[in-house]
């Protein structure tokens, strides 16, 4: 048999535990032929708990001493670390007997029995199994509540650096290598990783008492992943982050597991068809409830920009679709369910509720919150306010049909309940304004532009209903304005006229006051429009300049007795006050130069001023000559484009002058 000398390591790691110098220990032995040898011996933390003994017998080196070296009492051998979870030392003691079975040594280092190594490799094999048996179990049991399985993967974690140091070792040298090299012990611990997620997330369950709160096994399902993934990884920053070194990122390395294993369950959700209930919770998870785990502070450790969406588009959009469809279609139905039962108490003849003596519906409040809520969950559920459009156009539809149905009780004189119930319309119409001005940013543009012009138009109708019964009721005072009875002070025509208006304003009740005051605003405009209007008939002619002036005196005083009386009764229309004495300036200007100035004053005032009108003003003046007529119509047209380049009330385009 050949000999070699004892042997010593290589490259033996210097972290951890360190056995002693030399891992070989020898002594004298008489062989049965007579000869001395010397007989190596593996050192105690290298040796397993064997009967055989594990001897390396070489020839006697003559005139040298032996030297007997033994361990430290208090060193553990591989299994006695194994069963203590001292993985990292573990690990180191298979490294040295690694280096010492397939270690390259030179010629005169002794070398095993053939058969000896065979055992020697087996065992080690069958240990080494046994370490990364150890070791898996440690990593799968980092997410328990057990404060050991910290510990063990701590150890666990210096066990699979020293591996992968060890594979680097390996690379950088010639020659045969042992069969489990490169062991990739970090990619075997995230496959270990992953298995373990996926198994978590499919075994995850909801406590009985939150179960109780779902509707559906699937809602369950999911809220159970969802609690499952936020519990873990809380844990992984607050404890397990700490059993790693800083250069592995095994917060993010986790959270992408955990992506990826919930990804993979809603999914799979996703694809089959859902009810409403269990589609919009769905949604609610991949749009709302997820995104607000990661943003929870606790978790700024993680990054998850790079790991994509939870659901792909291709199955997002379609249950996204649904959730709108169905919503939109839910609310379509409540509108209209909400108007027929209105029209149906009308045409019942009941007559709307009173509050504060006030006729009041709840029809805008509820048709408001309904929208809202629309809104609201669309807004919930899928993060999208561009979505919200589709519900809140259905109000223009709505109130579409909503101005149908006034106009039917508009036409409905015969149903004593019509004037209640155009009250109590004009306050609906009043709400759904201030909820289209106050949520301008939800509405499209062209949207919400229609259904202000629809309730504008509500309004000026609900409005002329009600004071086209005044007007009715002062039709023979009206009669008298603008005629020679007009101008006798002791007939009182105006006077009387103020008379019944301010019966009919004290009389005005069932309106709130927003709504009252814009009626009687109206109304301050209508009787304002109708004394111009009868006084452009040309049922007087005033010949000379006594009369004209004495026209234009009544006119003021007319202005300001009619103008003070709205005002008290709570008309804003404070513009009205200068229409009347402009036309009083021209009954009562004499030099045609100055009539033409007072003309296109009052034009570019009242861009809406008609030729027409302009005629039957200047015809009243009856010693006005045809052609001076004509050339104050000639500096009106002159100034025509001047005129309408300006924005101003419009009033003239209201009274109507044959």
């Amino acid at each position: 048999m050949k000999l070699f000398k004892a042997f010593t390591p290589r490259n033996r790691s210097t972290s951890g535990p360190s056995t002693p110098e030399s891992p070989v220990t020898h002594r004298v032995k008489t062989t049965s032929a007579g000869k001395k040898v010397k007989v190596f011996t593996l050192p105690h933390i290298l040796k397993r708990n064997v009967k055989h003994n594990t001897e390396i017998t070489t020839q006697e080196v003559p005139n040298k001493p032996t030297v007997i070296t033994l361990p430290p009492p208090e060193l553990l051998t591989f299994e006695q670390n194994l069963q203590r979870n001292h993985l990292d030392v573990a690990g180191q003691q298979l490294i040295d007997k690694e280096e010492y079975l397939y270690g390259q040594v030179s010629e005169d280092v002794v070398q095993l029995t053939a058969d000896r190594e065979r055992e020697e490799k087996e065992q080690l094999t069958r240990d080494r199994k046994a370490l990364l048996s150890h070791i898996d179990l440690a990593v799968k049991s980092s997410l328990s509540t057990n404060e050991d399985s910290l510990e063990a993967l701590k150890s666990a974690v210096k066990a699979i650096l020293r591996e992968e140091e060890q594979d680097t070792r390996w690379l950088k040298q010639e020659g045969k290598q042992p069969p489990w090299r490169p062991s990739e012990c970090t990619l075997h611990h995230n496959a270990v990783l992953q298995s373990l997620v996926e198994e978590r997330m499919d075994n995850a369950e909801l406590p009985p008492e939150d179960c109780n709160k779902l509707r559906s096994s699937l809602q369950r399902d999911v809220c159970g992943k969802g609690r499952r993934l936020q519990d873990d990884l809380l844990r992984v920053v607050k404890e397990v982050r700490s059993c790693y070194p800083e250069n592995i990122d095994i917060c993010n390395l986790y959270g992408k597991l955990y992506h990826q294993a919930f990804s993979t369950a809603m999914r799979k959700i996703a694809e089959y068809g859902l009810g409403m209930a269990d589609c919009s919770y769905l949604l609610y998870w991949v749009n709302v409830a997820y995104p607000e785990i990661l943003q929870n502070p606790e978790l700024k450790a993680i990054n998850p920009e790079t790991w994509g969406k939870l659901l792909s588009s291709e199955l997002i959009t379609p249950l996204e679709e649904q959730f709108v469809t169905h919503q939109e279609t839910e609310m379509q139905t409540l509108l209209n369910k909400m108007l027929k039962l209105e029209e149906q108490a009308w045409v019942e003849g009941s007559e709307p509720l009173l509050r504060d003596n006030c006729y009041f519906s709840p029809l805008a409040i509820d048709i408001i919150q309904f929208i809202n809520n629309a809104v609201k969950s669309i807004e919930t559920v899928l993060k999208d306010t561009y979505k919200v459009q589709v519900i809140v156009s259905l109000l223009k539809d709505f109130l579409i049909s909503y101005k149908k149905f006034q106009e039917k009780v508009l036409k409905g004189f015969n149903h004593r309940n019509s004037r209640p119930v155009i009250a109590a319309n004009l306050y609906c119409v009043e709400q759904f304004r201030k909820y289209i001005v106050n949520k301008a940013s939800i509405f499209p543009l062209d949207i919400k532009e229609c259904c202000l012009s629809i309730v504008a138009d509500m309004k000026h109708c609900g409005y002329t209903y009600l004071t086209s019964f005044i007007h009715k009721d002062l039709k023979s005072q009206y009669r008298c304005l603008g005629t020679p009875v007009w101008l006798d002070k002791e007939k009182h025509v105006f006077g009387n006229l103020l008379e019944g208006i301010k019966k009919h304003t004290q009389d005005l009740n069932g309106l709130t006051e927003s709504c009252h005051q814009e009626l009687i605003g109206q109304l301050h405009l209508e009787v304002t429009v109708e004394y111009v209007r009868r006084l452009l008939r040309r049922k007087i002619k005033l010949r000379d300049k006594e009369m004209q002036e004495q026209a234009a005196m009544s006119v003021r005083e007319d202005s300001q007795r009619l103008h003070k009386l709205f005002i008290e009764a709570g008309s804003r229309e404070e513009w009205l006050i200068d229409i009347l004495p402009k036309i009083a300036e021209v009954l009562k200007l004499q030099d045609i130069s100055s009539i033409q100035l007072e003309i296109v004053t009052l034009s570019q005032t009242y861009p809406d001023l008609s030729d027409c009108q302009v005629s039957a003003l200047l015809s009243l003046k009856s010693n006005l000559s045809a052609s001076a007529v004509k050339k104050v119509k000639k500096s009106l047209q002159d100034n025509k484009e001047a005129i309408h380049s300006q924005e101003t009330p419009s009033f003239f385009s209201k009274v109507q002058v044959k």
